[in-house]
C-alpha cells in the first residue's frame, strides 16, 4: 500500500471508532488503531477493515513499534504523520464517577501525551469529558500541558454535540495541538435533528417509514431498511457506506440492533407512566422527548451499563440502533450481537458527526499551512531571481534560504560586509566565508 497524497492517523484509544469514522469522512486515512480491549476491536474490524488493528495496552507501545508497523503497511511512507488522535478514558474525570486523584485511568492522558510527543505528528487530536479542566485535577493534566507545550500550540475547545447535529446534549473537552499555531473551534452546525428526527414516530405512512416501521420485540435485530428519513440519509450521506468496503456481498440496507429489551410488565407500567423530559424514579432512566436532544449516553462500568433512556412513544428502553441513531453512527455500522457491549461502545465513543465537524477543521488547518508554505516559497523566490540587482541597490551580500517541508517558514536573510547577521522572518541568514 502507498502513502503518497494521504494524510495518515494514528488512533489511540480508538474504541469502537467513532472518531476515527469522522476523520475518515473528513479525508484522513487511519493507519494504525490501538486498543487493549479485544471485544471492542473485534467490532472495530467489522467497520474498518482497511486499517491496521494492534490489541495493545498504551503503556506497552513504542513510537518505534508503531513507525514500524506504519512502513511495513505503507512501502513509500516518508514517515510524517498527519495526527494522533484518541479518547483516554475519561471515567477518573467524570462527574458520574467517584473522581478520585489516584485513578489509573487518569494517569492515561499523560501516557497518550507521552506518546504524541514520541511519534511527532503535525497535530493531536484529544477528547475528554469537560471536567478534566477542573482545578482539582490540575496536577495531572498540567503537566500533560507542560509537556505538549514544548513541542506543539495548544487549543482547546468545549463542544457540545447537539451543536454540530447530534440529537444529543453530550458535551466534551477537546484538545487540539498543532505545530503551526492556534486553531479555531469548528463552526457550528446550521443543520440541527431532534430526538424524533433520528427516532420517527410510528406512521402508517409510506413516506415516514424509516425506522418507524420495523417491528421491535425480543426476536428482531436485523432488518432491511429500504427508505430512510432526512436524518437518516444524512448519516448516509456523510458517512458513505463504500467507506466499509467489506468483502462480503452484504447490502447496506441491511442492518442490525434492533432487539428489544425483555421488561417485565410492572417495568413497562413505570416507564409508561414516566413523563416526557423526566426521570423514571427507581430506574433513573430518562424519558425521551421527540422534540428535544437525548441526554448524554453514557457506557457504564464494569459489566453493567448506564441506565437507557426510555423510548418517547413506547414502554421501553432504547435499542442499540435507536441509540446509534442518537449517537450519529450512519446505519450500516455494525455493532455485532451483543446488545450489553453495544450499548457499552456507544457510550464510550466520539459521536461520528462531532468528530466529522473536528476532523474537519483539523484537515483544513492543515491545508491552510500546506497551501501557506507553497505560496511564501514562491512568493520569496521572486525576490531570489534578482539577487543582482538588489545586492547593487543595498551593497550587501544576500544569502537566501527557505523550507520546503509542511510548516517551516520560509525567510530571506541579510548579510552586511562586516558579517554581522540582520534577522528577517524566524531564522537567521549563514556567516560569511
Amino acid at each position: 500500500m502507498l502513502s503518497k497524497n494521504k494524510k495518515l492517523v494514528v488512533s489511540l484509544f480508538c474504541g469502537i471508532g467513532g472518531l476515527d469514522l469522522g476523520f475518515q469522512s473528513a479525508g484522513f486515512e487511519i493507519a494504525i488503531a490501538i486498543d487493549n480491549n479485544p471485544k471492542v476491536l473485534e467490532l472495530y474490524k467489522l467497520n474498518f477493515p482497511d486499517t491496521t488493528v494492534l490489541c495493545r495496552d498504551i503503556g506497552e507501545i513504542s513510537a518505534s513499534d508503531i513507525r514500524e508497523i506504519i512502513q511495513q503497511k505503507y512501502l513509500d511512507w516518508d514517515g510524517e504523520i498527519a495526527a494522533v488522535i484518541g479518547g483516554p478514558p475519561c471515567q477518573g474525570f467524570s462527574v458520574a464517577g467517584k473522581q478520585k486523584l489516584d485513578d489509573d485511568r487518569s494517569q492515561l492522558v499523560l501516557k497518550f501525551i507521552n506518546l504524541v510527543v514520541e511519534l511527532n505528528p503535525l497535530m493531536f487530536v484529544m477528547e475528554n469529558v469537560p471536567a478534566i479542566e477542573w482545578k482539582k485535577f490540575s496536577e495531572i493534566t498540567g503537566n500533560a500541558i507542560v509537556l505538549i507545550e514544548e513541542h506543539y500550540i495548544l487549543s482547546k475547545w468545549l463542544l457540545t454535540a447537539s451543536d454540530y447535529g447530534v440529537p444529543q446534549k453530550r458535551q466534551r473537552a477537546i484538545w487540539v495541538g498543532s505545530k503551526f499555531g492556534e486553531i479555531d473551534a469548528p463552526v457550528e452546525s446550521e443543520i440541527r435533528f431532534s430526538v424524533g428526527d433520528a427516532i420517527p414516530k410510528v406512521s402508517d405512512s409510506v413516506e415516514d417509514a424509516d425506522l418507524s416501521h420495523i417491528p421491535i420485540n425480543s426476536q428482531t435485530d436485523t432488518w432491511e431498511l429500504n427508505e430512510k428519513g432526512e436524518y437518516g440519509s444524512y448519516l448516509d450521506k456523510i458517512f458513505p457506506y463504500s467507506q466499509r468496503r467489506q468483502a462480503t456481498s452484504d447490502s447496506a440496507n441491511i442492518i442490525n440492533g434492533f432487539q428489544a429489551t425483555a421488561h417485565t410488565a410492572a417495568t413497562q407500567q413505570k416507564y409508561g407512566d414516566t413523563l416526557t423530559g423526566e426521570k423514571e424514579p427507581t430506574t433513573w432512566a430518562y424519558r425521551l422527548s421527540a422534540d428535544g436532544f437525548s441526554p448524554t449516553l453514557r457506557a457504564g462500568s464494569g459489566n453493567r451499563t448506564a441506565a437507557r433512556p426510555i423510548h418517547y412513544q413506547h414502554a421501553r428502553v432504547i435499542t442499540v440502533r435507536e441509540a446509534a441513531r442518537l449517537h450519529s453512527f450512519p446505519d450500516w455500522f455494525d455493532f455485532g450481537a451483543t446488545k450489553l457491549a453495544a450499548h457499552k461502545a456507544i457510550g464510550n465513543s466520539v459521536p461520528p458527526l462531532l468528530a466529522y465537524a473536528i476532523a474537519s477543521q483539523v484537515w483544513a488547518h492543515l491545508e491552510e499551512q500546506q497551501q501557506s508554505s507553497t505560496g511564501t516559497s514562491c512568493f520569496v523566490l521572486t525576490y531570489v531571481l534578482d539577487l543582482q540587482t538588489v545586492e547593487a541597490s543595498v551593497d550587501l551580500r544576500i544569502f537566501c534560504s527557505f523550507g520546503q517541508q509542511l510548516g517551516t517558514r520560509n525567510y530571506l536573510g541579510f548579510n552586511s560586509v562586516d558579517g554581522d547577521n540582520i534577522k528577517v522572518g524566524s531564522e537567521r541568514s549563514p556567516p560569511l566565508n
